[in-house]
C-alpha cells in the first residue's frame, strides 16, 4: 500500500507545501487528513493566500452547514497553477438544499447527478488575490469521493519519489497544462484514462513503481509555487 505522506522533512523534498498533517496510526496508509487547513500557513505564497481566503469565514460558515468537509485543491501540495479552484468537499444530508441556499448567496448551483451538486464563485481573500472556489456538496463519506482518493494518492507518490519527482510533475503542470493525475500517470507511464489509473494505486505497494529520473531541458519557475525561505 502507498506510504502515508508525513511531515515533510525539509524544503527539498515532495510538495514544497508544506508541512502536512499526517493522521498518524490511522488504520490507512491514505488516511491522511485533508480537513485541516493549518499547514497551508508554512507554505508557498499561494498557499498561505488560499488559508486567508478560506479562513476568513468561508471555512467557518461551511464548517456549520455541512456535516465534513475538506480542500482537495493542488494547492494543497503545492501543485497548482495560476488559474487553479479551491476544491473543497463538502457532505451535506441535503446537497440539494444546500445549494439553493449558496445559490441565493451568490454561488452558481449545478447538478452533477448522484445527488452532488457544485456551486462555484469567485472571491477575493484578505489579500487581494482572487479564487476561484469549487464546493462539491455530496451526502457520501468525504474520504471515498475521487477528489480525496487522488489528492491522498497523488501527495503519496510526491513523499515516496521526492523532490526530483515532484519537479517534473510541476513541470507538465506548468508548461503543457496537464492536470495533476494526467502528469503523474505520464512520469509513471500508466495507460488509460490517467483517474482510474490513478486510483488503481491504491491496490499496489509503492515500491513497485519505478520512476527513472531525466533532466528537464526547461522548468518553468512558477514563483508562487516556491517554497518559503528556510529560516535558521
Amino acid at each position: 500500500m502507498p506510504t502515508d505522506c508525513c511531515l515533510l522533512r525539509s524544503d527539498e523534498t515532495a510538495a514544497p507545501a508544506a508541512v502536512f498533517p499526517s493522521a498518524r496510526g490511522a488504520p490507512s496508509p491514505l488516511a491522511q487528513n485533508w480537513r485541516r487547513l493549518d499547514y497551508l500557513t508554512l507554505g508557498n505564497g499561494r498557499q498561505r493566500s488560499a488559508h486567508a481566503l478560506l479562513g476568513a469565514g468561508l471555512w467557518d460558515e461551511l464548517q456549520l452547514l455541512c456535516q465534513d468537509l475538506a480542500l482537495v485543491s493542488t494547492v494543497a501540495i503545492g501543485l497548482d497553477r495560476p488559474g487553479s479552484d479551491l476544491d473543497v468537499l463538502c457532505q451535506h444530508r441535503d446537497p440539494a438544499a444546500l445549494a439553493a441556499l449558496l445559490a441565493r448567496q451568490g454561488w452558481q448551483a449545478s447538478a452533477k447527478g448522484e445527488r452532488v451538486w457544485l456551486l462555484e464563485h469567485e472571491l477575493t481573500g484578505p489579500d487581494d488575490r482572487v479564487w476561484p472556489v469549487e464546493l462539491y456538496v455530496t451526502p457520501f463519506p468525504i474520504h471515498t469521493r475521487n477528489g480525496w482518493r487522488h489528492l491522498s494518492l497523488m501527495a503519496a507518490l510526491l513523499e515516496h519519489f521526492g523532490w526530483a519527482f515532484y519537479r517534473a510533475v510541476l513541470h507538465l503542470r506548468l508548461e503543457q497544462g496537464l492536470k495533476g493525475e494526467a502528469a503523474i500517470c505520464q512520469l509513471l507511464g500508466l495507460p488509460g484514462d490517467p483517474y482510474q489509473a490513478l486510483l488503481a494505486l491504491e491496490r499496489v505497494d509503492l515500491e513497485r513503481l519505478i520512476w527513472q529520473s531525466s533532466p528537464l531541458t526547461h522548468v518553468p519557475r512558477f514563483k508562487d509555487n516556491l517554497p518559503m525561505p528556510r529560516i535558521s
